[in-house]
């Protein structure tokens, strides 16, 4: 007995050892550096063999996590909407259908599908065409009510058309957004928009450099006017002709006037006639029988979307998805940070001054500790549906926002992490297996105005952390 003890007391005296060895090797990493330690916060845990590794740095004060906020969205919903769960859409008829005239208007009713496409709509009128309906004498409908009314703020960090602004919508397609090609072809900038609506014109006045094609997004301008019923977007600034080709995508038209146009255009060349107008509805109609319904990808694959390229809008959405079929009317974003509390509180994870006013993290406002962040990705590590979350997140050096970083490091295609990203923040939280293939969590928060220049001091821990025993 008296050996064993002996043992033992060996092996915890030979951890602490390692451990504070590991701990000196980490702080001197972290002192190479000028930035100011009041201002990151970091925890690293050996996951698989815990007395090995447990290191924490300003792990209770809080901070901006961006984009990380979409940890506790995509987890939240895997849990409370479960991995099958599929958007709906339908169409639905405001009146009688004889001899292929719709005698009324035709309503859609969206619920919160980010992923709704042109392609999902088209789908949808040929449905609609194979019923043999061919005339609406009506308007189209758009019933928005699966939400409550939101914020119309949409100039985040001041470039309102970015793709990132798009505002959570029950209804939305194609992201609300349309991608402009910018190519050079024969010594010419052309602009090419998908879709091709006729409400938008382009007006091209980017000039060709000769340049090198470096930083080219921050180079061009767009700005939109309006004219009646036509908008323009205006192109200015200048390209490199290296650059070739290059994709931006934008919010160019308003969201109802944009799923209106899709629809006018998709339903004419497929033969129908529609001279009716753009209704917005004020009452829930879906008690009607459906005329034809769509349903998304599944909640499992549609996470990974969300984590590996950040989408603010499906994860905004299903924030507020979750909290509409939770309290069974329309939901708004008021009511986000109460409903996270809410369910933190029921994990037992810790809610001091957690705040968090909408489901992408694309907010000034963000506050969350890394220590809340660790209760809640051991949650997911120990959680059964642990391998879909995980696998959400961008693989290092391999996809997502994490395509071009880790290129060289140890950790290449080793780990999977959540980075999050503005202007003064820069954060990152995952998971990766060391060279023992033992899983370490690792949590990077850091509030600067030097916070881009972290990713070094992020990924040179992380090497470190790779070989330690």
């Amino acid at each position: 007995m008296k050996f064993i003890k002996i043992i033992l007391f060996c092996l915890l005296f030979c951890s602490w050892f390692a451990n504070a060895d590991n701990d000196a090797d980490l702080k001197k990493i972290i002192n190479s550096y000028s930035f100011d330690h009041n201002n990151y916060s970091l925890i690293v845990k050996n996951l698989t063999q815990p007395e090995k590794l447990n290191f924490e740095h300003n792990s209770q004060s809080l901070f901006n996590s961006a984009s990380l906020v979409k940890i506790i969205t995509t987890f939240m919903a895997i849990e409370k909407l479960g991995p099958n769960f599929k958007w709906q859409s339908d169409f639905y008829p405001s009146g009688e259908i004889v001899e292929g005239v719709l005698e009324g208007d035709l309503i859609f009713k969206g619920r919160g599908d980010a992923s709704f496409s042109v392609n999902d709509l088209e789908k949808m009128i040929v449905r609609l065409r194979q019923l043999g309906i061919y005339k609406i004498n009506g308007d189209l409908v758009i019933d928005s009510t699966y939400f409550g009314s939101m914020s119309q703020e949409k100039n985040f960090d001041n470039d309102p058309l970015r793709a990132y602004n798009v505002l959570p919508d029950a209804v939305s397609i194609q992201a609300n957004t349309i991608n402009f090609k910018l190519e050079v072809i024969n010594d010419e900038l052309k602009i090419f928009k998908d879709p091709n609506l006729e409400v938008l014109e382009v007006v091209n006045q980017i000039s060709l450099t000769k340049d090198k094609c470096r930083n080219w997004r921050s180079k061009i301008t767009y700005d939109l006017s309006k004219e009646k019923n036509m908008q323009k977007i205006i192109f200015g600034g200048s390209i490199s002709r290296d650059c070739e080709s290059k994709e931006i995508d934008l919010y160019a038209i308003d969201d109802d006037i944009y799923f209106l146009e899709n629809f006018k255009k998709l339903w004419l060349s497929s033969g129908g006639v529609f001279e009716g107008n753009l209704k917005l509805a004020n009452e829930d109609k879906s008690s009607t029988p459906s005329l034809v319904s769509h349903f998304s990808a599944p909640l499992s694959e549609l996470i990974r979307d969300i984590n590996k390229y950040s989408l603010n809008l499906m994860s905004r959405n299903l924030m507020l998805t979750m909290l509409a079929e939770e309290i069974m009317m329309p939901a708004t974003e008021e009511d986000v940070n109460q409903f996270i509390h809410d369910w933190f509180i029921l994990k037992g994870f810790n809610i001091d001054g957690l705040f968090v006013d909408n489901g992408a993290g694309l907010s000034r406002k963000i506050k969350v500790s890394a220590y809340q962040l660790s209760e809640l990705l051991h949650a997911i590590y120990v959680h059964p549906l642990m391998p879909e979350i995980i696998a959400s997140f961008p693989i290092s050096a391999i996809d997502g926002t994490l395509e071009k970083r880790m290129l060289y490091s140890p950790v290449n295609a080793r780990g999977h992490f959540k980075t999050g990203s503005l202007k003064d923040v820069n954060a990152m939280a995952g998971f990766f297996l060391n060279n023992q293939n033992e899983m370490i969590m690792f949590i990077f928060l850091m509030n600067d105005q030097r916070a881009g220049l972290s990713t070094s001091l992020q990924e040179k821990l992380i090497e470190k952390i790779f070989y330690m025993k």
